[in-house]
């Protein structure tokens, strides 16, 4: 009787679970009918005619992905199926520019765009995409290293830039940034200035007069976080004693190489997060700018609504405004999944690279960040990729290029 009772209670549980699935396979997909518009930011931008736009859509949930191409136009529409969705777009613009008509380059994007109802109606920002011909941040090292015993180990972060161009550059005076805003914590910033604007929560700069340190086309600096032979200490790190620059932070107890050049530090102290949760910059600041009139003219508070166990407090915080227009380079870095933003204008950077692929990721330790080569100059040097899309032109989770 009881093995009766049992296979007749089999037989209803593959019943119901046969019946839920057909249900489930049977339902249709849920459909939004998208309106969006396509908008050039700053407003005061011209627009005569847009030329070619490409959209792509990816539901973060499902991977479903599709792309939009659009000549003539900024408004698209379009049936997606109902979801959370990362959106970019990229193309082509004329506009004005005192009186001439230029071409450009733009591109917007948009991360975790909810969509659904019947219909709906968005809008992505498109910038202005620069066009730098000057150094870039071509590898950065994060993360830190372990001992032979795995305890973890950091101050052999560093920083390599170098020289994407066929001339000779000068590294005098730029700017390194590290940005004020997180880029797994995402909060409605008041003002809003990122569309012309990178907010920089500490700032460092390399010494010289102008034309003292020289870097060749091709050829690179290193900014150590501490610029000593970190193998006497861990095994398996490495060798800095040799580094361009290094990091001093004189009210610490900080490490000092007396026969390495010291970064000058022109706002707050530059802490390297080995997770990477901020962006970082390079940026050359108006000849004549002295540290001082930076701080002085380009502070700002900003505010912000923090929520935590269902309360909300009113935050502040102080940043420097660094023109969108002074930098060079600039790179998102994240972690996989925690990633909720770019905290950049995407007319300096659309993307965002990472080695850690959870918070607290123990796998990131001794990997780096690195641009991608895409071929050789004439003197055999390496041409860095450099689209303005730190997903596409970054290695993620390599071997850092000086423990080779």
């Amino acid at each position: 009787m009881l093995k009766q009772l049992l296979r007749t209670l089999v037989a209803l549980c593959a019943l119901v679970s046969f019946t839920a699935c057909s249900s489930d396979s049977d339902s249709p997909e849920s459909q939004t009918t998208l309106k969006l518009q396509l908008k050039v930011v700053p407003e005061d931008i011209q627009v005569k005619e847009y030329k070619n736009i490409t959209v792509s859509f990816k539901e973060l949930n499902t991977g479903f992905t599709t792309t939009q191409e659009l000549k003539n136009t900024n408004t698209l529409q379009v049936v997606l199926p109902s979801g959370t969705y990362h959106m970019i777009a990229e193309g082509t613009v004329v506009y004005l520019n005192n009186s001439e008509l230029t071409e450009a380059k733009v591109g917007g994007v948009q991360t975790g765009v909810v969509i659904n109802g019947s219909e709906t109606s968005k809008t992505i920002d498109l910038a202005v995409k620069s066009e730098s011909s000057d150094l870039v941040l071509e590898e950065v090292f994060f993360t830190g290293t372990k001992t032979p015993q795995g305890a973890m180990y950091f101050g052999d972060q560093y920083f390599k830039i170098t020289n994407n161009t066929d001339q000779t550059l000068y590294a005098d005076g730029m700017l390194l940034i590290q940005s004020a805003f997180m880029t797994n914590e995402k909060q409605e910033y008041t003002p809003n200035i990122m569309g012309s604007t990178l907010s920089a929560g500490a700032i460092i700069r390399i010494p010289g007069t102008g034309n003292t340190y020289p870097v060749k086309a091709g050829e690179s600096i290193i900014i150590a976080e501490d610029a000593i032979n970190h193998k006497e200490f861990n095994t398996l790190s490495i060798n800095l004693s040799h580094a361009n620059f290094q990091i001093f932070k004189e009210d610490s107890d900080d490490i000092d190489n007396p026969a390495v050049p010291k970064m000058v530090n022109v706002f707050e102290k530059m802490v390297i997060h080995t997770q990477g949760y901020y962006a970082y910059a390079l940026a050359r600041m108006p000849q004549g700018m002295t540290n001082e009139s930076l701080i002085a003219q380009n502070s700002y508070t900003y505010q912000y609504s923090l929520t935590f166990g269902g309360d909300v407090y009113p935050m502040d915080g102080i940043a420097v405004k660094i023109p969108n227009e002074w930098i060079t380079d600039a790179v998102n870095l994240s972690v996989q999944d925690s990633f909720q933003w770019v905290v950049t204008s995407p007319s300096l950077d659309m993307g965002w690279t990472s080695v850690s692929a959870f918070d607290g990721d123990t796998n990131r330790f001794g990997k780096a960040v690195r641009r991608k080569v895409i071929g050789k100059s004439l003197e055999g040097k390496n041409i860095l990729k450099d689209t303005n899309n730190s997903t596409a032109d970054f290695e993620n989770g390599v071997k850092p290029s000086l423990f080779n």
